[in-house]
């Protein structure tokens, strides 16, 4: 006689392991009633000043700063939730700053690799910033068609995130390969996507 099976719970995504890790803070923030767009603002001066330690040379010091702004980032949207302040404006806020904020990251990586005369890297660069701001305009695009677009391997989090920690130990050239890979791949995906959710 087989004993019952006990029903397997499915492991956590990784978004959603990070959302629990940072629930203790979302509530204190709240509590605080610190607003969701005076996070965003923060993040993206945050991200804004990483950007200049990366055009100075001073990659370490700007993973480290970025990875802060990153935090502020994804406490914006969870505060808002959290604290029931969600706005239209404040979502349009959120993806604005986040398109200027990443470009300002790859303008600083491109004036640094311009400054030391590594042309071939500075090109890269530049490639990682567009197929980076693809993959957010593919989705937004989307969406204006009233079609989800919640697909593909390397959304802003993880962008920020491969940036940021190889930064710190000074793979930034390894970081913006694999960003520039990563984002073309997804980009391709979204496209494939919206295909065949409009044939």
């Amino acid at each position: 006689m087989s004993l019952p099976h006990r029903g397997r719970r499915e492991p956590l995504s990784y978004k959603e392991s990070f959302r629990r890790l940072l629930d203790p803070l979302v509530r204190l923030l709240t509590t605080m009633r610190v607003r969701p767009d005076t996070l965003t603002v923060l993040g993206w001066l945050f991200s804004v000043g990483a950007a200049v330690l990366f055009a100075t040379g001073q990659i370490k010091v700007a993973g480290a700063v970025m990875i802060v702004g990153g935090l502020f980032d994804a406490l914006d949207g969870a505060v808002a939730r959290q604290s029931n302040l969600m706005s239209s404006f404040g979502a349009f806020l959120d993806s604005t700053l986040d398109r200027f904020s990443e470009s300002a990251i790859f303008v600083g990586i491109i004036f640094f690799y311009a400054s030391s005369a590594r042309p071939y890297e500075a090109l890269l660069a530049g490639l990682a910033m567009t197929f980076s701001l693809l993959t957010s305009y593919a989705r937004a695009r989307a969406e204006a068609l009233g079609i989800r677009c919640e697909v593909g391997l390397l959304e802003r989090a993880g962008r920020v995130f491969i940036l940021s920690v190889l930064s710190l130990f000074g793979l930034l050239t390894v970081a913006v390969g694999l960003v520039c890979a990563g984002a073309l791949v997804t980009t391709a995906q979204r496209v494939l996507h919206v295909r065949r959710a409009t044939r």
